[in-house]
């Protein structure tokens, strides 16, 4: 049901431009809404024979099979940054959770300003460093921008990565302090077991369930970052497609390529840890 509701959500969404053109006129132009919708639902069960033009030229393209390699180059880098971010977030959890209390909040202070840089900003000073390195030694260690014979993928994935990295520590520091003051984190060190193997063997895993089910605000960032990831690394990805062409059903057609991997990445991840989030301190 939540699927369905969101696909029929989308697709009214897409036509919203059509609707609110009339605006400046003070009017809705719902008639020309509905064939807009219409027109949406039609090119859903008809994508393989679509075609679209981009900005400025007049020449048609075929939609289907381009546009699957624009999406999966997407994919690719949101999961790969999304993972990655999970990874380091945890593992600096787990880290600043080794140091008294004081020390935390001195780490936390410091990856909370961090926090405050507009991913912009990173995205140039990456790309900087990387000429830097480049000048002085002559090797180049990373793709700056995607051209036609070669793809960039390892810096526009460290560089996605880099701020939803800070974003899932709160998240997880929060988690695991919680998890910390819990009677069975009490009575695995009444009975000898180190801090570390608490954290990483008891606290972990229950504290990760709470990580992944707030972690959809920072998927959220990280696709509103994408589109400026895309443009300053010259990759051909979907919401630069999005950029080429301003038709509704284009545009609902590459959103629902984003929203349908997501939606079942987080429904396969839930229900999956539901299960263990019923036993709570079983686990």
């Amino acid at each position: 049901m939540k699927f369905l509701l969101s696909i029929i959500g989308i697709i009214f969404i897409g036509g919203l431009p059509v609707l609110l053109s009339g605006i400046g006129e003070r009017e809705l132009r719902l008639q020309a809404y509905w064939q807009s919708v219409n027109e949406i639902v039609y090119a859903l069960f008809h994508a393989g024979d679509l075609t679209y033009k981009v900005i400025g030229l007049e020449q048609e393209r075929s939609l289907f099979p381009y546009l699957w390699e624009p999406i999966i180059y997407s994919l690719i880098i949101l999961f790969s940054a999304f993972l990655l971010a999970s990874f380091l977030s945890i593992l600096l959890t787990i880290f600043t959770m080794l140091f008294s209390q004081k020390k935390r909040n001195r780490i936390k202070f410091f990856l909370y300003l961090f926090e405050s840089m507009p991913d912009v900003l990173v995205i140039l000073l990456s790309q900087l460093l990387v000429l830097f390195l480049y000048k002085q030694t002559g090797i180049l260690f990373f793709e700056i921008a995607s051209v036609a014979t070669e793809k960039a993928y390892l810096l526009p994935i460290l560089v996605l990565a880099v701020l939803p990295t800070v974003q899932l520590f709160r998240i997880s520091i929060l988690s695991f302090e919680r998890e910390e003051g819990k009677d069975y984190v009490t009575l695995a060190q009444s009975i000898g077991l180190g801090k570390l193997v608490i954290l990483t063997f008891h606290i972990l895993r229950n504290a990760i369930i709470s990580v992944f089910f707030q972690s959809k605000k920072t998927v959220w960032f990280m696709l509103s970052n994408l589109f400026v990831l895309e443009l300053l690394f010259n990759i051909a990805g979907i919401t630069r497609f999005l950029k080429s062409t301003l038709q509704p059903k284009m545009f609902t057609i590459a959103i629902l390529s984003i929203f349908i991997p997501l939606f079942v990445f987080y429904t396969v991840g839930e229900m999956i840890l539901s299960k263990k989030a019923n036993k709570g301190e079983e686990i």
